[in-house]
């Protein structure tokens, strides 16, 4: 089922995501993706998001991840 949030954008640039979908995700990192005018958030953890970052240059900043970067580099 899609759910529709309304977000508010406080200081620089932060936003607090929806309780509900926090609690689901457990995730602490998150890969955003422009896409026109939209920005898509998804949970870092995903293994398809990990294998979607090598193709980025900024990938690197996953080594402050080492479980993480080092399932990538296997």
């Amino acid at each position: 089922m899609n759910h529709v949030y309304t977000l508010s954008l406080y200081g620089q640039g932060v936003i607090t995501l929806p309780k509900a979908w926090r609690e689901k995700t457990k995730a602490k990192k998150f890969i955003a993706r422009e896409h026109g005018n939209q920005l898509i958030l998804e949970p870092l953890m995903q293994k398809e998001n990990l294998k979607m970052l090598t193709e980025n240059p900024s990938f690197y900043f996953l080594k402050d991840e080492p479980d993480l970067y080092n399932d990538l580099v296997k």
